[in-house]
């Protein structure tokens, strides 16, 4: 297993798609801190935002400032993760060539555990590179400025609160892509479950929605105070979800013939 941890992280670093998606980010960060500007993939009409907006036009984009604006915007880094899970697990799959390592003994726990663990380090280290860099390029621009009260403990709550609502979005996407073998399917239930959510909240007055509305959270995770709104719940539906997505995704991996 950690050979195939090893080969696999060695195939990562050396593929061109993986330092482009690193520029496209790095581009994505710096054109967003000189224009002082904030996006959004998707609709919300939400209190929350509401907030966050008014936050951002009282204070100046300094470092600390950059970094809270930064965690508005940060599902996207959902589809900049896009490619990195095409080319971890995506390709393998869709090509069977994951074939060659359990003919040579890896067993298929194996094989599953080293591609999500895989996918779980890189996609940490995307956090800290999209963060860092924010943080940085506002200093450079702005000046650093004074951090908040307790700045950093919500940094890391939030942080923490992304990355599991994160997961909770891939193992979805990892599911569809293990049943499919499709890319084109993996991709699709990303863009496609959050505007569904969405039409279905518009339509129906469904409570639980919201909380299987995991970029929403992702976006809204430094405000503690969401009008109607539990993040004890939505941590408890996100890793539910992660749990049993697991089960469902290793359970049609294992039974996949060769």
């Amino acid at each position: 297993m950690v050979n195939a941890i090893r080969a696999d992280l060695y195939r990562l670093f050396h593929t061109k798609g993986f330092y482009i998606t690193q520029f496209l980010l790095i581009l994505f960060v710096v054109i967003s801190v000189t224009a002082e500007a904030t996006g959004n993939v998707g609709v919300n009409t939400s209190d929350g935002a509401t907030e966050m907006q008014n936050h951002l036009q009282v204070y100046d984009w300094d470092s600390y400032q950059t970094f809270i604006a930064f965690s508005s915007m940060a599902n996207f880094l959902v589809y900049f993760c896009l490619p990195l899970l095409v080319m971890i697990a995506g390709y393998d799959l869709v090509h069977k060539s994951y074939k060659n390592q359990l003919t040579s003994g890896v067993s298929r726990l194996q094989y599953f555990g080293s591609k999500y663990l895989i996918f779980i380090v890189v996609t940490f280290l995307q956090f800290l590179f999209y963060y860092a860099s924010a943080f940085l390029t506002a200093a450079v621009k702005n000046g650093f400025g004074t951090a908040p009260q307790d700045f950093w403990m919500n940094a890391l709550q939030t942080i923490g609160i992304q990355f599991i609502a994160f997961h909770a979005i891939f193992i979805i996407d990892l599911c569809i892509l293990i049943i499919t073998f499709s890319n084109v399917a993996g991709i699709l239930s990303v863009i496609l479950l959050p505007l569904i959510i969405n039409i279905l909240s518009a339509f129906f007055n469904i409570g639980w929605l919201k909380y299987v509305d995991f970029q929403y959270g992702i976006n809204y995770a430094w405000v503690r105070d969401l009008p109607d709104f539990s993040w004890l719940v939505f941590l408890c539906f996100s890793l539910g979800v992660i749990i049993v997505m697991s089960y469902i995704a290793y359970q049609a991996f294992r039974n996949k013939s060769l």
